[in-house]
């Protein structure tokens, strides 16, 4: 492994695209190695290692974005890319390998990352770098800064591969013990995600005036710390993680620890009760769904409930590849008949109960009100017309070019006041936390060690009651609140990076990701509104149980002989 993009030298790419901070001058840091005058002339210079921070930012990966560009989503039961060249497609039918891993080369990509977060905290250590003497304090925030966004790397590696490398310092290519390290247990990582998040937290600040937004702030520390205990808590990794790097597989997915999920617990309440320097929370629920729904799209950065957000991860073309084909989309992203049928009816039952008046000739009649904020179906409007998705409709489904493959058309992210190839566009900002994830999270942790605390009820409705959605029924045994808790989630984290991660830490994927449905108009003057309605099957999709985790980059495995690749790649 002595040549592996793992321990490449510091490249540090001096371009800031993604946040709206100052642009830095090229050449600094931007060589595979750096000399002894380069790196002091950049940390003996408080401008100078403030870009060079800056850059760290932009190694981001987007949370709308993740997939090779494109939404997570499709590579789930939520949604159906339209495209065939898009890079779903290899986790839909079985091509990725560890040779293809279609969201990227992630193993080299965040292990460069943290590289440069251990030069700059080295560089800054070594060189004494001075604080900004405008601004008193500020580099102490950059250096928390910089904790955490080592953590968010090294979290991100685990996320995907399972207990990885840690890598805590600049290693010399010389070195070829530090370069053929072999790979720690996945809870090792996360206790070293924990620390960093912690030594963040000491140096960060809970907001940034408006000249600095993008920046992480105590919040996003606390979120990274209860998303990743979340994980480890769950079936997939609650005891395969204590001493190993390779989750469990198997198909039993009742794996639990009381005290892993107590942690978790704790974690996530931590996030829903920080703190606001004028007293309150730091965070709160927007307060309708309207407010929600432009909280993605036109209000991002001023609202309340966003936590952290990847800025400017997209721009106008994320639209046009949500759009449907009537208005010049891509119809990407295109929504599930699996993910629609999740979606209760605005009375709090499923559509599979007798009592919930669920009609299949009007299927889109008296649902979750979420429902029709996130998904654009047959006869919703949209830009002043009625989508139509009938044969030789605008929006027809079929298998043409850039036609909904399922029927549908995922509304949640998607800007309706934007038209496509017209004026400026907008500048998307992917949300990466938002705080009505972690009371999701406090509830399921709550309801696997504590099943019965009236707490998991309470967060749950409070979401619930901002839909317009009644209550949960009281006195639901632990694996019915299970059942409940993760639909919510499902509904209302639709579309948001989080169903692929959801399904593999519950250990559910080998039930849901096999066949998708979609759902087809025919006109009908008999019918009500004049069509009825005929499922289909859009696909079956290969699963096999190695696919809970992502296999570790083939060439990697090659140069370090140490490094041991995940079970059944």
């Amino acid at each position: 492994m002595q040549y592996s993009p793992l321990y490449k030298k510091l490249i540090l790419f001096c371009v800031l695209a993604t946040l709206t901070f100052s642009a830095c001058k090229k050449g600094y840091l931007d060589r595979a190695a750096t000399t002894q005058q380069q790196d002091q002339d950049i940390f003996t210079n408080f401008a100078m290692t403030d870009q060079v921070v800056n850059n760290l930012y932009s190694r981001l990966r987007g949370a709308y974005t993740y997939l090779g560009g494109y939404s997570m989503s499709s590579g789930t039961d939520e949604a159906k890319d339209a495209s065939n060249w898009m890079a779903s497609m290899s986790f839909n039918n079985g091509s990725w390998s560890g040779n293809n891993n279609p969201i990227g080369n992630t193993w080299r990509d965040n292990y460069v990352a943290i590289r440069q977060a251990n030069a700059i905290l080295e560089g800054v250590a070594k060189y004494n770098t001075p604080d900004d003497a405008n601004n008193p304090g500020a580099l102490n925030n950059r250096i928390g800064e910089v904790y955490f966004l080592r953590a968010y790397y090294l979290a991100e590696l685990v996320r995907q591969f399972g207990g990885v490398i840690i890598v805590t310092k600049t290693i010399d290519q010389n070195d070829n013990v530090a370069l053929n390290q072999p790979r720690s247990s996945y809870d090792a990582c996360i206790n070293q995600i924990l620390a960093d998040c912690d030594e963040a937290i000491k140096r960060l600040p809970l907001t940034y005036p408006s000249t600095q937004l993008g920046r992480v702030t105590k919040g996003a520390c606390l979120a990274l710390k209860a998303r990743m205990l979340l994980y480890s808590a769950s079936p997939l990794w609650a005891i395969a993680g204590k001493n190993g790097f390779l989750a469990d597989i198997s198909s039993n997915n009742t794996a639990s620890d009381p005290e892993k999920w107590r942690k978790a617990a704790a974690a996530a309440k931590a996030v829903i009760d920080l703190p606001a320097a004028q007293g309150g929370t730091t965070y709160r629920l927007e307060n309708t769904l309207a407010d929600r729904l432009t909280m993605f799209t036109s209000n991002t950065l001023l609202s309340p409930e966003v936590i952290w957000v990847r800025m400017k991860e997209a721009n106008q073309d994320y639209d046009r590849y949500l759009f449907p084909y009537g208005s010049n989309g891509w119809s990407g992203c295109s929504p599930t008949q699996n993910l629609v049928d999740d979606y209760e009816m605005a009375n709090g039952l499923p559509i599979t109960d007798p009592a919930s008046g669920y009609d299949p000739a009007k299927p889109y009649t008296g649902r979750d009100p979420r429902f029709y904020t996130d998904i654009s179906y047959n006869g919703a409007p949209w830009k002043g017309r009625k989508i139509e998705t009938f044969e030789r409709g605008k929006d027809e489904q079929s298998t043409q070019t850039d036609h909904t493959r399922t029927g549908y058309s995922c509304r949640k992210l998607a800007n309706e006041s934007i038209t496509v190839n017209q004026g400026p566009g907008r500048d998307v900002h992917g949300i990466l936390f938002r705080l009505a994830e972690f009371y999701l999270s406090y509830a399921e942790a709550l309801n696997e060690y504590d099943p019965g605390n009236a707490d998991i009820a309470r967060y749950i409705n409070l979401i619930r009651t901002r839909a317009g959605q009644p209550s949960l029924p009281a006195g639901l045994s632990q694996a019915e609140m299970r059942k409940r808790i993760r639909n919510e989630r499902r509904i209302e984290l639709s579309f948001e990076n989080h169903r692929f991660w959801d399904v593999r830490r519950w250990k559910i994927a080998e039930n849901t990701e096999k066949t998708i449905w979609g759902m087809r108009p025919i006109a009908d003057a008999a019918a009500p509104d004049g069509y009825r309605y005929e499922k289909f099957k859009v696909e079956d999709r290969l699963w096999r149980s190695a696919m809970y985790v992502i296999p570790i980059t083939t060439d990697e495995t090659l140069r370090n002989t140490q490094l041991k690749q995940n079970e059944g790649w």
